[in-house]
């Protein structure tokens, strides 16, 4: 069973960063203390997730209908090695450029998603 999923407002997000899953700040190399970690140095990744839904549930072959949701992350290091961190509600609207991984507003979003959701879901891992 995962861990329990941490919620908080994207705009935490940098500083929520700095600190590894146990809670302790994380240290980078040549890190003399005061430095800390800058998510638009990291690395930028992109995972394209799908939601799909039924038309008619109750109707034997009713078609299926998907969208695309484009999900960024951003793998950045510390000491220990490398770690990932959803950035996708972040992506949007700290000014970041999403890249040659794509568009944070794909036209293939399902109507009912946003990247400009301002709550960030915590699950970073560290490997």
């Amino acid at each position: 069973m995962s861990p329990p999923c941490h919620v908080f407002p994207v705009s935490e997000l940098p500083a929520h960063v700095q600190a590894d899953v146990r809670g302790r700040k994380r240290k980078l190399d040549g890190d003399s203390g005061g430095g800390g970690v800058d998510l638009s140095k990291c690395k930028l990744r992109s995972l394209a997730q799908y939601h799909c839904e039924i038309e008619q549930p109750q109707t034997p072959n009713s078609p299926v209908r998907c969208w695309a949701v484009n999900r960024f992350f951003r793998e950045c290091k510390d000491k220990k090695g490398t770690f990932s961190v959803e950035t996708t509600a972040w992506e949007g609207t700290n000014g970041a450029a999403v890249g040659a991984a794509g568009s944070a507003t794909a036209s293939h979003q399902h109507p009912g998603t946003s990247v400009a959701d301002k709550t960030m879901y915590s699950f970073y891992q560290d490997d």
